[in-house]
């Protein structure tokens, strides 16, 4: 289906892609990975046409239907709604759209113009079959699963935030249903139930899917082959994320035996050249041995960048109890409450990560156990000797521009520069990059620096509020070894689950304004909140059961016929489709009178539409 041929691409005397080979076939659904500012992004640009290459081709299928999901993107809108701004996934639809509304209302002034009654026929048959009816279902149906309230639908897309904006530009790319869709880090404005929502989305799309992502649970879960990019070289892998883990630890494994074998044979033949390279008897076998020498195969190892190898000092000793809140209650506003009936502890060495959709509270709650916000009643207390570490989501924001990396860290810091500069290096700085500017750092840049700002001055209660933001995969299996073995104790808010699941942390779940503690980790809160589920549904049951032991026996009746049953509703469906599409024909055809009533015709064509959906679905889980 896609074909790069000897692809490389340089920008000024960077090489960032060299001469590389992937064929993408039709229906793969592909993770893109590698280290941050290797050239993922730059592939897709490729394969979109936004780049030429510097040599070889690009070959993608002419007239494809593709979106292309970029990671930061300055987006194009006017007033529309939110709603209207998700329907905006093709320009025919739109400009039939117009032009059946231009028509409509001019035939309400001149209801005999057979001309435009003519040409309103041939576009209300043209915007059915482009699936001009259905948009607005599925629109909303993709910003509910992407976290929008209906109350959300009717504003004016401008007034939400950067990363709002992003979840509406996702809906609208997915709606398109397009043959070929590009994702670059499509989960990174998203929360637990978006992320979940989106995974269901995809697995049932039937396209080809090309996705950058750090997110391995979406890696693992979603695609079936892996295209690793890095130092230039594309080398495809024939698995999900974690095939690709395992086999590429093989292949390196495999190339350094190979290259072991091969030092030991060339040192064999370079002994024996040196030993008889002077004996004239020796001599056709010396020059056999010269030119077998020769031609022996080189083996390339590429090591593994340590860029992100984090290590941190041992934090301070500190009390038992870390911090308390009792009885506690936060509001922005008065009338609107945030968090209500806050009673938590947390003890020394305890471990949480905190989840739930945005705008539960989680950042909230960290902020208020850090103290930058401050409870609108209730009591908050801090334990001896406990040191808060804190980072927020805009962590790149506070850092000062105009400071050097080494000065960043210098700042307000009485530490030996020697130890500094240790600091620095354990956070994968080397001598070079300290004397960088900040203002020229990338995402991943900025979140080490600011890691060991935070560690120079060693916290012993660590709060972290989306840490992995703008991490490589590499970084983020390093920041979770990091956790795994600090000494002290933190509270995390992270949407990555795999982070979540590997940190080991215990559950605090942020919903309806309130906080549920769970003792265990990610896996024993699914378990518990499914058990919490069936319980109630139990409970349910049993009064149920208890009022009367005849609906048992009306229930098992009711099993008994219910094959025959769903044949009869499969028929009862399949009458009312043959109805609505005769309907549907029907609509379409008064469009030809001159004395039609055109606005009513075309809400009915979309109430008839929707109805088709809603049946058809019905008719697909039934059958």
């Amino acid at each position: 289906m896609i074909n790069l041929k000897n692809v490389s691409i340089n920008f000024g005397t960077q090489d960032v892609l060299e001469k590389i080979n992937i064929q993408i076939n039709k229906q793969e659904k592909i993770g893109i990975v590698g280290p941050n500012g290797q050239g993922k992004s730059t592939l897709f640009n490729l394969i979109n046409n936004e780049i030429e290459p510097t040599e070889g081709s690009v070959m993608v299928p002419k007239n494809i239907k593709s979106s292309y999901m970029h990671q930061n993107v300055e987006l194009i809108y006017k007033e529309e709604t939110i709603l209207e701004y998700t329907q905006k996934i093709n320009d025919e639809i739109e400009s039939i759209q117009s032009k059946i509304n231009t028509i409509t209302n001019s035939l309400q002034n001149l209801p005999n113009n057979k001309k435009q009654i003519d040409e309103l026929s041939i576009l209300n048959e043209r915007y059915l079959v482009l699936g001009g009816y259905d948009l607005e279902h599925l629109a909303k149906s993709a910003l509910s699963g992407l976290g929008f309230k209906e109350s959300d639908l009717n504003e004016s897309f401008k007034n939400f935030s950067g990363g709002w904006k992003m979840r509406g530009e996702l809906a609208r790319l997915l709606i398109s249903n397009p043959e070929l869709l590009l994702l670059d880090e499509p989960s990174n404005y998203l929360d637990l139930p978006a992320i979940e929502w989106l995974k269901k989305y995809l697995e049932n799309y039937q396209g080809t899917m090309l996705m950058i992502s750090h997110d391995r649970y979406l890696l693992n879960t979603l695609t079936t082959k892996t295209i690793e990019i890095n130092e230039g070289i594309a080398t495809r892998y024939e698995g999900n994320y974690d095939y690709y883990s395992i086999e590429k630890k093989e292949r390196e494994i495999h190339l350094i035996n190979k290259e072991r074998n091969l030092s030991k044979q060339r040192e064999e033949i370079q002994n024996f050249i040196n030993r008889f390279r002077y004996n004239s008897k020796k001599a056709p076998l010396v020059q056999s041995r010269i030119k077998m020498l020769a031609k022996m195969d080189e083996v390339e190892i590429r090591k593994t960048s340590e860029i992100s190898n984090f290590q941190i000092p041992e934090p301070p000793k500190s009390g038992r109890n870390i911090i308390s809140i009792k009885n506690g209650n936060f509001s922005y506003k008065s009338d609107v409450n945030i968090l209500s009936d806050l009673n938590l502890e947390i003890n020394k060495n305890e471990k949480f990560a905190f989840i739930g959709a945005n705008g539960a509270g989680k950042t909230t709650l960290l902020k208020i156990l850090c103290e930058k916000l401050k409870l609108e009643y209730g009591e908050i207390s801090l334990g001896h000797n406990v040191i808060r570490g804190y980072q927020s989501q805009e962590f790149g924001e506070v850092l000062d521009p105009n400071l050097s990396v080494f000065e960043t860290i210098a700042n307000n810091n009485n530490d030996s520069e020697s130890n500094l500069r240790k600091i620095l290096g354990n956070f994968g700085f080397n001598k070079e990059d300290i004397y960088k500017k900040t203002q020229v750092l990338s995402g991943g840049e900025k979140i080490r620096l600011s890691f060991a700002r935070l560690f120079s001055n060693p916290p012993n209660f660590l709060l972290l509020d989306e840490p992995t933001t703008h991490l490589d995969i590499d970084g983020r299996i390093k920041l979770e070894q990091l956790l795994k073995n600090y000494e002290g104790t933190f509270c995390i808010v992270s949407h990555d689950i795999t982070f979540i699941k590997n940190v080991n942390a215990d559950i605090i779940h942020v919903d309806k304004n309130k906080i549920t503690r769970y003792h265990g980790n990610y896996d024993y809160f699914l378990s518990k909140t499914k058990q919490e589920y069936e319980l109630t549904d139990n409970k349910k049951n049993k009064i149920t059961n208890q009022k009367t032991r005849k609906s048992n026996r009306k229930k098992n009746l009711e099993l008994r016929q219910n094959k025959s049953k769903t044949s009869e509703k499969l028929k009862t469906l399949e009458k009312e489709l043959d109805i609505l599409y005769d309907q549907q024909k029907s609509l379409i055809s008064e469009t030809q009178s001159t004395e039609s009533d055109f606005l009513e015709i075309n809400k009915n064509l979309i109430h008839i539409n929707k109805r088709i959906k809603i049946i058809e679905k019905e008719w697909e889980l039934l059958s």
